[in-house]
């Protein structure tokens, strides 16, 4: 495991910083890997993926706190944040996202171990929920396609049940998904109206109409085929 700690100036001027960082610096040693960097541009440098983020500041001022908040958006880690004074609607900001572990005043040295498995778990804890909730937005996003197509199937005179049977059986011969199918169905119509409306007029052998433009082109080569 990597772990960065970063020790802010407002940090490394307190009477304490030395002993407390080369404290830490040991306790997540027994981890893995240590960079020690005094800087935002320093961690920022760090072109290789770290586990854990330390930050040790004495202020949470605009600058880190930026910093902070870019790491949380852009970053898969898990972040520690030691500060002692700080702005309470700064402070909610950061926690908003639930992926933040927050240690006010002096940090125990003894007690990081601990606050690592914590951010950690907070940070899965946070990824999973994200995903899950793009799962989500996902699957409305594809029902609301699915009934856009269906519509669209329905004014061939099938009813909604034959519309969603027609839509399945074309996902299933293209290899796609029915939302994927329903986005082609919608393209073919939005595209060109004028040429995907003749797309969706014509019938295969089973009756069901055929939309994309490949199929298109392969019923008006069939019909040339047996016209000639």
């Amino acid at each position: 495991m990597h772990s960065v700690i970063l020790s802010d100036p407002t940090f490394s001027v307190l009477d304490t910083a030395a002993q407390r960082l080369a404290d830490y610096q040991t306790v997540l040693a027994s981890l893995g890997k240590v960079s020690v960097v005094n800087s935002i541009s320093a961690v920022e440098r760090i072109s290789t993926h770290f586990d854990v983020l330390l930050v040790l500041t004495d202020r949470l001022e605009g600058q880190i706190d930026g910093f902070i908040q870019r790491c949380l958006l852009n970053q898969p880690t898990a972040i520690i944040v030691n500060v002692n004074q700080w702005q309470p609607q700064q402070l909610e900001g950061l926690l908003a996202c639930g992926r933040l572990t927050f240690v006010p005043d002096i940090m125990v040295a003894s007690r990081l171990l601990s606050l690592v498995d914590l951010a950690r778990a907070r940070l899965n804890a946070a990824n999973k929920s994200i995903a899950e909730f793009k799962k989500l937005d996902d699957e409305i996003k594809g029902l609301k396609l699915l009934n856009q197509a269906k519509l669209i199937v329905m004014q061939q005179g099938f009813d909604e049940a034959k519309a969603h049977q027609i839509i399945q059986q074309q996902a299933m011969k293209k290899g796609l998904s029915v939302f994927q199918m329903s986005a082609q169905i919608i393209a073919v119509m939005t595209s060109n109206q004028v040429s995907a409306h003749a797309g969706i007029s014509v019938m295969s052998e089973n009756s069901a109409p055929h939309y994309g433009a490949t199929a298109l082109n392969m019923n008006v080569a069939s019909r040339n085929v047996s016209n000639s």
